[in-house]
């Protein structure tokens, strides 16, 4: 049977008896109008209403209404153990947090512990990283292992003596001409051994020579007063380089220099007279 309603604009509602106790909306004036018949819902005066007040949640879904709050504000509600120091998550079980050093079960932190930082978040641009910091430190440490510079300059300056004085003498064997320069001539008509015998020494030579002037240099960066000494008091850059061996690691920079030395000397001595 139809519900008579009355709007408070004047108008006249029939109104079905399925729609007891809610609301419709009058065609009049568009308000919403009550129809009674239902439990109808404690009206709030908004005279008295409380601003900011907090709204009411309904008994049976309150835990549903907070839940959405928390998702509307962004809120999720985590599981598993996380570190109350750094708030790393932790697996189940653990004592210690790898990431500070937090001890769970004394709640302080380890001593001394020191965490490596990782530059990226994914693992395998981390082992990436690490492989090639790995590699630079070998090619580092292969490149430091080699052979100095300037003993080899020393070495091809010898090597190009050594081909220039047996260019010099075969193209004497092979054209029967010899140059009018004295130094070239004695070559030409000289024999290969003590030809060879002198580019060889002559070689030794200039890596000695480059070996006294890496250990002036050493001397140098060490102070302005050692390299000064080094290069001017006669024999002070024997005492220098005997004297730093190991603190300036001049250990093979001198046995180079002595060996080399020695050798320009046999060889020259043998060499030159028979040029």
């Amino acid at each position: 049977m139809p519900i008579r309603v009355a709007c408070q604009c004047g108008q006249t509602l029939n109104v079905p008896d399925q729609y007891a106790g809610k609301a419709v909306k009058c065609p009049k004036c568009q308000k919403g109008v009550g129809v009674p018949g239902g439990a109808k819902p404690a009206a709030v005066n908004p005279a008295v209403r409380k601003v900011g007040a907090a709204p009411q949640v309904p008994a049976s879904g309150g835990n549903d209404a907070l839940a959405g709050l928390f998702d509307e504000a962004g809120l999720t509600k985590r599981e598993g153990v996380f570190c109350p120091s750094c708030d790393k998550p932790l697996p189940a079980g653990t004592s210690i947090c790898v990431g500070c050093g937090f001890h769970l079960e004394t709640g302080s932190k380890i001593s001394g512990f020191q965490v490596e930082t990782k530059e990226f978040g994914n693992q395998r641009l981390v082992e990436a990283a690490e492989m090639m910091k790995r590699e630079a430190e070998t090619e580092k440490r292969m490149l430091g292992a080699g052979m100095p510079w300037w003993m080899m300059l020393g070495i091809l300056s010898g090597i190009v003596v050594m081909i220039g004085a047996i260019a010099m003498r075969m193209d004497a064997t092979t054209s029967g001409q010899e140059s009018t320069i004295p130094i070239v001539r004695r070559i030409q008509v000289a024999g290969f051994l003590p030809v060879l015998a002198g580019a060889f020494g002559f070689a030794n030579l200039l890596i000695s020579n480059f070996a006294s002037l890496a250990v002036l240099v050493t001397a140098f960066k060490e102070s302005s007063k050692q390299g000064l000494l080094s290069l001017f008091v006669p024999f002070y850059a024997i005492y220098y380089m005997f004297s730093r061996l190991y603190s300036k690691k001049l250990v093979p920079t001198v046995v180079i220099l002595w060996v080399t030395a020695i050798l320009a000397g046999a060889t020259l001595a043998y060499a030159l007279p028979r040029i």
